[in-house]
């Protein structure tokens, strides 16, 4: 009798483990999971761009008005755990790889395709590098040469989402793309517009 209760319990112990193997396949998050109140796990296999976007919600306190054309399934594999900023930073990488990105209005971040983004009020911003993977617009002063020039010199290394032009009267650059393009633009902005 105490077999038969044994090999019962194995049994049972053995449904319970494969019931919770299921469950744990279906919850959006693969191994998502929290060290601590300020640091966060993130990887993801094959998930559910929403998903990710409630969990960055929940984790950063951001508003998201979601464009319904946010469709993708994502995946992310974290080796280091992140705090909010850094969660939202990684969540701005995932966007635009896969053709979307943040933009501001009041209180909400919208969360458009990149077209759209393009066409919306990019922010200008001074200090474009702590911005990571977000479309920014930066005035750029060119004192030794033709902004012109310059522009037509640049443009190649632009985005396809971003763009340039010259404003002749300041003798500047206006540039639309990602924060993290358009450092290194400045590096070669710098390289050109010499005495």
């Amino acid at each position: 009798m105490f077999i038969k209760r044994k090999k019962t319990w194995i049994i049972q112990a053995a449904n319970v483990t494969v019931l919770l193997c299921a469950l744990v396949g279906q919850l959006p998050f693969s191994s998502a999971w929290s060290q601590s109140e300020e640091t966060f796990m993130l990887n993801l296999n094959n998930v559910d761009i929403r998903s990710l976007i409630e969990t960055v919600s929940r984790r950063t306190g951001k508003n998201f008005i979601v464009d319904p054309r946010v469709n993708a399934n994502v995946t992310v594999v974290s080796a280091e755990p992140v705090d909010a900023s850094g969660l939202y930073e990684l969540f701005q990488s995932v966007l635009a790889v896969h053709g979307f990105a943040t933009v501001t209005s009041g209180s909400f971040t919208k969360i458009v395709p990149l077209t759209v983004a393009v066409q919306s009020a990019v922010p200008v911003v001074i200090d474009e590098t702590s911005q990571g993977d977000r479309l920014v617009s930066v005035v750029i002063p060119i004192r030794y040469t033709s902004a012109q020039e310059v522009a037509e010199a640049i443009r190649p290394l632009v985005t396809v989402q971003g763009s340039v032009s010259a404003e002749v009267n300041s003798n500047s650059l206006i540039v639309t793309d990602y924060s993290l393009n358009i450092a290194g633009l400045k590096r070669v902005i710098r390289q050109l517009d010499r005495f």
